[in-house]
């Protein structure tokens, strides 16, 4: 059965590349490291290390193994901290990419000030990703962009998504674009994850075949930069670009139907945590309050029955 040892010796071998160095990482010797890891092959059914290769290689599988290990190995850790926590006075909060980057900085910082006593960790990840922290018994508060908001939470942030370009990408084409003539740019795209990939894929038509590159980035950060860089065309909450746009760094680009905006709320509570989320709740609302009313542009503050 597969265990932790195993992904350990696994992952820590992927980023090494070389058995010795893993096997003197980890305190092990290079047999025990290559049992570990021929162990797990064994367990999973699938060959992870391409032994052919001239030079140390992972197969396609092994590759993927490789990132679960990390989270499986992130998420042992945020285990084993919470039960060594004996006085509790640590919180666990998950924040989508979006709020990380607005408001969240605003909220950490009064949380900081008012509750000294307590330690905040905050996790900042896709949905897919809190959603995997939040079953794992990881975060004690969620804010993410799908799922059902909490009773316990009253409030919400409105993201305006749009298009965005660099100018040189779209030199020639003609304003305002269609769904059908930004199929034909080369695009950055969401994974299949994301609660944008849906309604991007059905706007532009996706299931037929694309007619132009398409690029995959796994966070926003990361498409924010593809997008500076000029790989192609994205929707997006706009406020990620809120400086490139105001520069002129990056355009948004005018189209003929728009994309509804994402509204990203509470969506998990610990209810043995109740006065503590209770206070982070109050701050983050007025956090969110506070920011949206100094970015107008494009995000706005939702009161939520």
């Amino acid at each position: 059965m597969m265990n932790f040892k195993q992904l350990e010796a696994f992952y820590w071998l992927s980023q090494f590349q070389n058995y010795r160095q893993t096997a003197e990482f980890l305190g092990l010797t290079q047999p025990a490291v290559s049992a570990r890891v021929q162990s797990l092959e064994r367990d999973l059914g699938k060959t992870l290390v391409d032994r052919d290769a001239p030079v140390f290689s992972l197969t396609d599988q092994g590759m993927e193994i490789a990132e679960f290990s990390l989270q499986f190995l992130n998420l042992r850790e945020a285990m084993n901290a919470r039960l060594l926590d004996k006085q509790k006075q640590r919180l666990s909060v998950g924040l989508v990419s979006m709020l990380a980057f607005t408001w969240g900085p605003r909220m950490l910082a009064a949380m900081r000030e008012r509750h000294p006593e307590l330690v905040i960790d905050i996790y900042s990840g896709s949905d897919f990703q809190l959603r995997r922290f939040v079953l794992a018994g990881t975060l004690d508060v969620a804010f993410s962009a799908s799922g059902e908001r909490v009773a316990e939470a009253d409030f919400a942030t409105r993201f305006e998504v749009g298009w965005v370009v660099r100018p040189d990408v779209i030199a020639g084409y003609e304003l305002p674009m269609s769904p059908e003539t930004l199929r034909e740019l080369p695009l950055v795209l969401y994974p299949k994850t994301s609660p944008l990939f849906n309604p991007v894929a059905e706007y532009i038509d996706e299931m037929h075949a694309p007619m132009a590159p398409r690029h995959y980035g796994n966070s926003m950060a990361t498409i924010c930069e593809l997008l500076r860089n000029g790989y192609g065309a994205s929707a997006l909450a706009l406020t990620a670009l809120e400086r490139d746009l105001a520069s002129g760094r990056l355009m948004r680009i005018p189209v003929t139907e728009g994309i509804a905006p994402l509204k990203v709320a509470c969506t998990y509570t610990n209810r043995a945590r109740r006065r503590q989320v209770a206070d982070l709740l109050a701050i983050a609302r007025e956090a969110a309050q506070v920011w949206c009313a100094e970015h107008p542009d494009y995000t706005s503050f939702c009161e939520t029955p």
